[in-house]
């Protein structure tokens, strides 16, 4: 086995083990201090005050284990992402705990994206031919990447709605860059994501439902910066890999980010058609949809993953098709999640319904046999509660 895939597998190892471990002790510290956040009646849908620093947990693991074992490596945009990292991190923290306003966030994430892109060099050099653009003219690449890295730092800190989601979207997509980059021997990378990855998992375990701590603005911007640079890197490298080159790399990375990108450039359609600032929260994400169809955390959780999963797969069956149907056709995948989660619900509570049908002719059966005459009209009572309940979409998955 290559050193590099072993040292790979360490800072996995490595993050998981610190970020894991670390959590519970920020748990206890959030909640001595106050670092919580309350349940309300407008936005936020957790019943219980919840610590919010987890980001601490998961970016103190992931640092830690990727500052060990990068050394072996040092690549030239290294000083430079150490900094945009502490700027991101820096921003989320007093955003966690102090509740900044959003546009010193935007501020932030500007600076940290400049950095890394003017001084690291990790730039994306086009987007396959997509709308006539195979290569960016001067300097017009670096404007677009820092705007890229903006949305999708952004993308990431939205769609972290829910107990477990933007923890497995994540270790989904860091995992797909990190096997990409090992089987090209792009050791460097690869020790980013798969740091990234142990961590994710160190922190999910606590943070799926009923999540005991949220990641918080900290951990999802993190996580969304790590996630877009992991992303670039891949595009930049293509043309020179060793591995599994790709037709249109560009197209792909943004298939493995599909779930929070098309999520948040949804939201932000929709406030601009409604004359809404982009920057206004509201309750119209993917998640929030799902919610109120009466799905918990853990099945949208589950379902987005595995919708995940799908379009990645197909992404890579029809990487070679022409870059716009390609394009389109993911574009197409992402959209049909609400209306497929829709006619879902819709047959489980038809089944439901023909199960308590089915109950209540048995019932009206054994109501000929029964001695005391109320059992029948009790039984029947109890259905039509049951059948009226089913009005009610939370009941159905209960």
């Amino acid at each position: 086995m290559p050193s590099g895939t072993i040292f790979t597998l360490l800072a996995l190892i490595l993050s998981f083990v610190i970020t894991y471990r670390a959590v519970p002790t920020i748990i206890l510290i959030a909640r001595s201090k106050g670092f919580t956040d309350e349940p309300d009646e407008d936005r936020k849908i957790h019943r219980e005050t919840t610590p919010t620093l987890g980001g601490v947990a998961l970016f103190g693991g992931f640092l830690v284990s990727y500052s060990i074992w990068i050394w072996n490596y040092s690549p030239a945009y290294l000083p430079a992402l150490f900094a945009s990292m502490s700027i991101i991190f820096f921003f989320g923290l007093k955003d966690d705990v102090l509740n900044i306003n959003c546009y010193h966030k935007l501020l932030g994430q500007v600076l940290a994206a400049s950095l890394v892109v003017f001084l690291g060099g990790i730039v994306i050099p086009g987007i396959d031919g997509l709308f006539g653009i195979t290569s960016f003219p001067y300097y017009t690449g670096e404007v677009f990447t820092v705007f890229a890295i903006v949305i999708a730092v952004n993308a990431y800190n939205l769609i972290d709605g829910i107990d477990g989601l933007a923890g497995l979207i994540s270790i989904l997509g860091a995992s797909i860059f990190g096997s990409w980059f090992l089987a090209g021997g792009h050791y460097a990378e690869a020790i980013l994501s798969f740091s990234l990855v142990g961590a994710l998992i160190g922190f999910t375990f606590h943070n799926y439902e009923p999540a005991k701590i949220f990641m918080g603005d900290t951990g999802s911007q993190m996580t969304g910066f790590i996630m877009v640079i992991a992303g670039f890197r891949l595009i930049q490298l293509n043309p020179v890999t060793s591995g599994f080159m790709l037709d249109a790399p560009a197209v792909f990375v943004f298939s493995v980010m599909i779930i929070p990108l098309f999520d948040t450039l949804r939201v932000i359609v929709l406030r601009l058609r409604k004359g809404i600032s982009p920057m206004k929260a509201d309750r119209k994400h993917i998640h929030h949809n799902l919610l109120r169809l009466g799905l918990r955390h853990s099945r949208i959780t589950m379902y987005l993953f595995s919708f995940n999963i799908v379009i990645v797969y197909a992404s890579l069956v029809i990487n070679s098709w022409e870059v716009h149907l390609y394009f389109v056709t993911v574009i197409l995948m992402a959209a049909s999640i609400l209306p497929l989660m829709n006619r879902l619900i819709i047959y489980k509570r038809l089944r439901i319904i023909r199960q308590l049908q089915r109950r209540n002719i048995q019932l009206e059966r054994k109501k000929g046999g029964d001695a005391s005459p109320n059992t029948g009209s009790r039984m029947k009572f109890n259905f039509n509660r049951k059948l009226h309940r089913l009005s009610s979409p939370t009941e159905v998955f209960k």
